[in-house]
């Protein structure tokens, strides 16, 4: 018998509820039982009879420890593998995970261990402590993350097609940096992955799967798919992170779309300011008009290095009758402590 190194959510995972400044936290553990060509999939405590006749007469237990992150050991807690009845326990004040503004994470530390406390397994781990439910309000549900209201900015994610296992975390990583400047705050994938839970937990970003008997997609927790489910987020509402059409990069680019943008204006916090390079438009006077996305409340167009206009408005700025005198377009779009340039010859524009 060994821990399960390949669970979605880890080998450990705390079901969360929150009381009065306090987290009560049910445990559940994954294993796995080697016999021969075959293994076997189990959970502490077990969840089917074929799981109970495997554990009936395993006489070890599992010991835990969750530090934080000044190392200090903040919980113990021990459970029998045979025991039916779920390990529970409390923490006073906890930190907890609280997506993009803190995405905190308990060290954790597990081991196995046999009826006369000699070691069979040992696996360290991170536990993010976090309450998600959903509400009805008014007819309308509203998603709650530690008890305050949750808008999920979500993009639909595909693991890259890449060779090694290093290639794909590279990537992953990569792509989980660009959704972090875009805004978005949760994924929705077709199915889980280790180590894309791990890094989204990292970054401060929910995984939601996609629901196998319903519409939309759902927050799985071990074994139990439970609230919220998120049936409004159908495919066709949720933007695809990489693909042919209608998503945020194209296979094999690195640079992002134009969509990219557009979503960055609504969902970013950071200021930025982008110039569409494919909204320039000659107009009959002989001079052009151009589309910027941004996220800030004024933005500034010079051309030709000279301030032509400020607009004020929301993600989304149009500048018409705008003069170039040079063979080349060269436009600066400039917001709130950010700015970007774009030079392109008119001969693009016939």
């Amino acid at each position: 018998m060994k821990f399960d190194r390949t669970a979605p959510g880890g080998c450990a995972e705390a079901a969360c509820r929150l009381e009065n400044g306090k987290a009560v936290l049910e445990w559940q553990f994954h294993l796995v039982q080697d016999s021969g060509e075959t293994s076997q999939k189990i959970s502490v405590p077990y969840g089917t009879e074929e799981e109970r006749s495997l554990l009936r007469k395993e006489k070890g237990y599992i010991r835990l420890t969750l530090n934080d992150r000044q190392n200090n050991t903040i919980l113990e807690c021990v459970q029998k593998l045979c025991e039916e009845e779920p390990l529970q326990s409390i923490l006073l004040q906890p930190v907890l995970w609280k997506g993009l503004r803190n995405p905190y994470l308990y060290g954790m530390e597990m081991l196995l261990a046999d009826e006369a406390g000699n070691i069979q397994d040992g696996v360290q781990g991170q536990l993010a402590l976090r309450c998600l439910s959903c509400v009805n309000r008014n007819g309308n549900a509203e998603i709650l993350l530690n008890h305050e209201s949750f808008l999920p900015r979500a993009v639909r994610y595909t693991l890259p097609e890449l060779g090694t296992e290093a290639a794909i975390q590279r990537q992953m990583l990569e792509d989980l940096q660009w959704m972090q400047k875009l805004g978005a705050n949760c994924l929705c994938v077709e199915e889980p992955h280790k180590l894309l839970v791990q890094l989204c937990d990292r970054h401060g970003l929910l995984v939601f799967l996609k629901a196998e008997k319903q519409p939309g997609y759902v927050w799985s927790h071990g074994k139990k798919a439970i609230p919220p489910i998120f049936q409004t987020l159908s495919c066709e509402a949720v933007p695809l992170f990489r693909g042919k059409s209608c998503s945020l990069f194209r296979p094999g680019c690195s640079a992002p779309t134009t969509l990219f943008y557009r979503y960055q204006a609504k969902w970013s916090e950071t200021p930025f300011v982008h110039i569409v390079p494919e909204s320039i438009q000659r107009l009959e006077s002989g001079n052009f008009a151009v589309l910027c996305y941004s996220n800030c409340d004024r933005v500034a167009l010079y051309s030709d290095g000279i301030l032509f206009e400020f607009k004020d408005g929301e993600e989304v700025f149009l500048f018409q009758e705008i003069p170039a005198r040079t063979p080349s377009i060269m436009l600066t779009a400039e917001g709130e402590g950010c700015c970007e340039t774009l030079s392109i010859h008119k001969s693009f524009t016939k």
